[in-house]
């Protein structure tokens, strides 16, 4: 199959996605990283929670430089650079997410999938979209 509908559950994804009852419907083709970019969201086994599964926005790809901690914290941050074969995910609601801040560099090979939009109880369905914004040129 190429695509599943799964339950949301957490806040580490808020307000992007529900803490509870919104349905993402994930494309496979995007298994074990291919073709994702950095600010999709994806979903992915969990590396530490054997057999969980969760959503977090892929903010780095390997060879990227990326803070370590969350922003806003006290003290300088520690960037490091991602190595081969892995990927940088953190949750949009940085407070309350358990992400690579957390576990370290995610291995593409646990990507299962591409988040393509949500359907909850409230609304209609809504696309999610790669938040990032193109850069602009102040000349």
């Amino acid at each position: 199959y190429f695509f599943t509908l799964e339950i949301a559950h957490g806040v580490s994804m808020l307000p992007t996605i529900a803490a509870a009852g919104d349905w993402l419907l994930i494309s496979k083709y995007y298994r074990r990283g291919r073709g994702v970019e950095v600010g999709d969201v994806i979903s992915f086994k969990h590396p530490i929670y054997v057999g969980e599964y969760a959503t977090k926005r892929l903010i780095g790809l390997e060879g990227d430089f990326v803070l370590a901690e969350t922003p806003g914290r006290e003290g300088p941050g520690r960037m490091l650079q991602i190595p081969a074969g892995h990927c940088w995910v953190v949750g949009d609601n940085v407070t309350w997410s358990r992400d690579s801040r957390m576990f370290g560099a995610l291995p593409m090979a646990l990507i299962t999938g591409k988040i393509l939009g949500k359907v909850s109880f409230s609304q209609r369905w809504k696309p999610i979209r790669n938040a990032l914004q193109p850069a602009v040129d102040d000349d």
